[in-house]
């Protein structure tokens, strides 16, 4: 177990609470189970963000009002690396109608085209997250996003058993 007794028990507190909505709406997607929950729970900071937490986004999905379950934009603070530096920066992020809505737009990006190649090639949730990033996912370089992700996963896999939901 290379994961720490607090990330495993963050993640099963965030898979008993999340992980319903989550298998629903990654069915059928190629899109792995502990991919989702590690980017949900990291980039939500396990639910706890006031992104998560009053605007319902737990993917830090910047303003994009034709997504689905949209009911406006809010500005934070927030981290980004910009021209491979990290940079504190002010940007506009989707604001969701409940916690399914906003859980189903995260789905909803990575249908996108341009993670086709993670959804069906990945041989791994590792690896998906791997090529989620390559493909412009996240500001993250692409070793340091999978780095902050794989506990998580580790745990998830640990906990769950689960892979792709068919």
């Amino acid at each position: 177990m290379p994961y720490s007794f607090a990330v495993k028990n963050k993640t099963k507190w965030f898979v008993d609470t999340y992980g319903d909505g989550i298998a629903k709406a990654i069915k059928g997607t190629n899109l792995y189970f502990p991919t989702v929950v590690a980017q949900k729970a990291l980039e939500s900071g396990w639910g706890e963000s006031s992104l998560a937490k009053y605007d319902f986004n737990f993917g830090g999905i910047k303003c994009a009002p034709n997504l689905s379950g949209v009911v406006g934009c809010v500005t934070k603070d927030t981290t980004e690396y910009i021209g491979g530096k990290k940079r504190f920066v002010k940007r506009s992020f989707s604001k969701f109608k409940d916690v399914e809505a906003g859980i189903r737009a995260t789905v909803e990006v990575l249908m996108k085209d341009r993670y086709a190649d993670a959804r069906n090639k990945a041989t791994s949730a590792k690896d998906q997250v791997l090529r989620i990033a390559k493909s412009g996912y996240t500001t993250t370089p692409a070793t340091k996003y999978l780095s902050s992700l794989s506990g998580i996963i580790e745990a998830t896999q640990d906990y769950t058993g689960l892979g792709r939901i068919k």
